[in-house]
């Protein structure tokens, strides 16, 4: 699993009659033990969110617009 990558997206696959989703842990790291800089840690918590948000969106108007 890559490290220090924003993996958010759910990830569907097929199997069989059924779709099964999956979502990847975002790990992030600086590899020494100290404190992550506030601005940096900002960065990539508002990238996370913002794709946490994008992918949100985009269920609920397929949800919405989906032929019953």
């Amino acid at each position: 699993m890559l490290i220090n990558t924003n993996l958010c997206k759910n990830k569907f696959v097929k199997h069989k009659d059924k779709t099964i989703m999956l979502q990847a842990t975002s790990i992030y790291t600086q590899g020494n033990g100290e404190k992550w800089d506030v601005k940096k840690m900002f960065d990539i918590m508002l990238e996370i969110s913002k794709t946490s948000l994008k992918v949100l969106g985009s269920e609920i108007f397929n949800q919405i617009t989906k032929s019953k």
